[in-house]
């Protein structure tokens, strides 16, 4: 839902830091991918609730696969359970260096802390510094972080609890190395959660992005969302994504409930959380449930054995 945006401030700062990816093997991209488009793409969303609960029994595997049939294998530039002190800087950045937050809030690094054994994301009603407010944002700050490794074939399980108020919370992957790959701008939405909405709060809203190929420069989205029996913000549940070369694969709790032929979505990308503004969907939170925090207990992720 928000990649156009994103995605036409990361074309402005294609001369940014380039960070040291964490690469798979690189994908084969052939002409002819714009054959492809969002009516195209083969897609399936659960209707109805969640079937059985798969039991954990292991720590070390998605909560989706406790068998290992997939030959999971840990993903240590991507896996933090939060459970020291502070924010461990070898793995994060906090901010975005190519986009400051959707207006009004202001992404301020200030408000990404960890403590208690989660990573925390809060939005607050505040004044902005004076150079923010230059450029349209005002009243508002959120925050942002993403990972200083760039990953995208694998297994990504986040234990999280979206912010009580009208504000998004946001686990994502974006931003491509523009010189490896030249020309692409595409985004995965894991999700986009609102925690306290008369009609969003049940909402479990995924949607992939292509803004560029070296072929085409038009935005495009592939979304959808399955409707929860409980409001997010009720609890912590477990969130899974499979991003494999022939399909994207959704989990929540461990039960499938979305999946995507994969045409476009090849390539490594940062993996992100947010929280942010959404006045155009969401509307505006009301000031009288800020602060409030998106919380994240731990990210775990792996690769399938014999890949980076």
């Amino acid at each position: 839902m928000k990649g156009l945006r994103r995605c036409s401030a990361s074309l402005a700062f294609l001369l940014g830091p380039v960070l040291v990816a964490a690469l798979i093997r690189p994908p084969i991209v052939v002409a002819g991918t714009n054959t492809f488009n969002e009516k195209s793409i083969k897609q399936w969303t659960l209707k109805g609730p969640l079937s059985e609960l798969p039991g954990r029994i292991s720590e070390v595997l998605p909560l989706s696969d406790q068998q290992n049939k997939a030959g999971w294998v840990r993903f240590e530039p991507m896996w933090d359970e939060f459970d020291h002190p502070a924010l461990d800087t070898n793995k994060w950045t906090v901010g975005m260096y190519w986009w400051q937050g959707r207006q009004p809030a202001w992404f301020n690094p200030r408000n990404v802390t960890v403590r208690s054994g989660q990573l925390h994301l809060t939005m607050r009603r505040g004044e902005v510094p004076a150079e923010m407010k230059g450029r349209g944002y005002h009243d508002y700050t959120s925050a942002a972080l993403h990972t200083k490794a760039r990953s995208s074939y694998g297994y990504y399980e986040v234990k999280a609890r979206p912010m009580n108020s009208g504000g998004s919370s946001s686990f994502w992957f974006q931003q491509e190395d523009p010189k490896a790959f030249p020309g692409w701008a595409t985004e995965v939405d894991v999700f986009e959660l609102c925690g306290k909405s008369a009609v969003h709060d049940r909402r479990y809203y995924m949607t992939l992005h292509v803004s560029a190929t070296p072929e085409e420069k038009r935005h495009w989205q592939v979304s959808s969302y399955w409707e929860s029996p409980w409001p997010f913000a009720a609890e912590f549940h477990v969130f899974g994504f499979d991003w494999d070369r022939e399909e994207l694969r959704w989990y929540i709790d461990g039960v499938l409930v979305r999946t995507v032929q994969n045409t476009h979505w090849h390539h490594p990308l940062f993996l992100i959380f947010d929280s942010e503004t959404m006045p155009e969907w969401f509307g505006m939170p009301d000031d009288a449930d800020l602060p409030s925090t998106f919380s994240i207990e731990y990210v775990r992720a792996w690769k399938r054995s014999g890949t980076r």
